[in-house]
This record gives structure tokens, sequence and C-alpha cells, in this order.
């Protein structure tokens, strides 16, 4: 249901009474009027509003709120087969207002809209070759159609220095209040694996501090209602 909002005991300036003839200095009364008014509702805070009411203030500007939430995952993935999906799961929230996370893997929304959504997963492969993998979302336990987006993994550069490849993609999905999405994955061969990798620390002349990286990173932000 879409939010009702209104300013309290807002007023508009009394229009000036009309002359029986045309006069000129009457019209510009009447834009001076229709002037102000709405420069008023065009600020941040309409200035004739003793207060403001609404169901939600979910929107932009000042005092009103997004549903948002930031996760991530500081453990290593694995597939165990290539004949299955698995649910990307998160362990850490870094920033919450309205979205939760749930079963590891559930990020639920608490109003319906259209949402924002954003990942970075670090992938890592160990094989020789060149591997693929899928990764989409899933609405309610359920494949959203065209979403998915396909990565190819380069081989590995030695037996003991796996190859790297960052996967991100942005989307915008419809979501109704209470509904929850997941990010699902699927590789080609389980060599490729979902990597955390810890802090470095700074070696003079070797190599400079290097912050932890995260397995995956994922953003969800409300952006709008359902037109």
């Amino acid at each position: 249901m879409r939010g009702l909002m209104a300013l309290d005991k807002f007023r508009a300036a009394p229009l000036p009474n009309p002359p029986t003839q045309w006069d000129p200095q009457y019209m510009r009364q009447v834009i001076r009027v229709l002037e102000t008014y709405f420069s008023q509702l065009d600020s941040r805070t309409p200035n004739n509003a003793q207060q403001y009411t609404a169901d939600f203030f979910y929107g932009s500007g000042i005092h009103l709120t997004f549903p948002y939430g930031q996760f991530q995952s500081n453990t290593d993935q694995t597939a165990a087969a290539v004949s299955t999906a698995y649910a990307i799961t998160f362990d850490t929230s870094d920033f919450l207002d309205g979205i939760t996370l749930s079963s590891g893997s559930r990020l639920t929304v608490p109003v319906a809209g259209v949402y924002s959504v954003n990942y970075s997963i670090q992938l890592k492969n160990t094989t020789n070759d060149a591997q693929d993998v899928d990764i989409w979302f899933r609405k309610n336990g359920v494949d959203i159609p065209n979403t998915n987006s396909r990565f190819s993994a380069v081989p590995r550069k030695s037996a003991g220095a796996a190859s790297h490849l960052i996967a991100s993609t942005p989307i915008m999905i419809e979501l109704a209040a209470g509904d929850y999405i997941q990010l699902m994955w699927h590789v080609t061969n389980i060599g490729v694996s979902i990597e955390h990798l810890p802090a470095v620390t700074a070696v003079p002349g070797t190599t400079p501090a290097i912050p932890a990286t995260p397995s995956v990173i994922v953003q969800v932000e409300f952006v709008s209602e359902i037109m």
C-alpha cells in the first residue's frame, strides 16, 4: 500500500480578489503569491507546516528513510558439485536500516518497492583451465528470470599461484514487503571457489599493509515505490 503524506496545518496565502477590469497590478500580485507558495513547497522543510505525517517516510530528502543494508562474508565458500547451485552466505552486517539477514543467505526487505542490488565476489581459480561461474538472484526461493551473469576465471598462474577475479553486477529488483532475495552461484569446476583473504602486515621494502579482502560484499537499497 502506498503511504500517505501530509503537511499538517500548511496554509497557502489567499489570492487577492479579482477586479472587474483587466489590471496588470492584480496579475503581478497573483504571481507573487503563487511564487511564494511554491517556493515554500520546494524547500527541504516547508516552513509553513507545523509538522509532517505519513504512513511511511521512504524516499529522498532530509529526515526521510531509505531501507538499505550492506553485508559481507569473511570466510571461504566452495562448491561441492558442478551439478548443484549454492546460495552465497554472509556472516557480517556492515550497515543496516530495515534490510535483515536470516538463514545466512536471505536478505529480507521491510516495504514494497524497487530495490537496487549490487554485489562484489572474490573468485579464485586453482585449475589449469579457464572456468565459468554463473551468479544470479532468487526471490522467495525461486530463480528470478534474466538475472544471471556469467564470469570466466582465467587459468591459474602456476601450481602455487591461483588466478583471481572480482565478479560484480548491479541490478534492480521489484520486491513486496517481506520478500527475501538470495545470491546463487554455480561453477563448471569445483577448483573455483569464493575466497576471503586476510589482512597483510607491512614488510618494509617488500609489501605495504593491505586490508583484509571479504569474499563477498552485497548492497541492497530502496530506490522507489512500485508504480
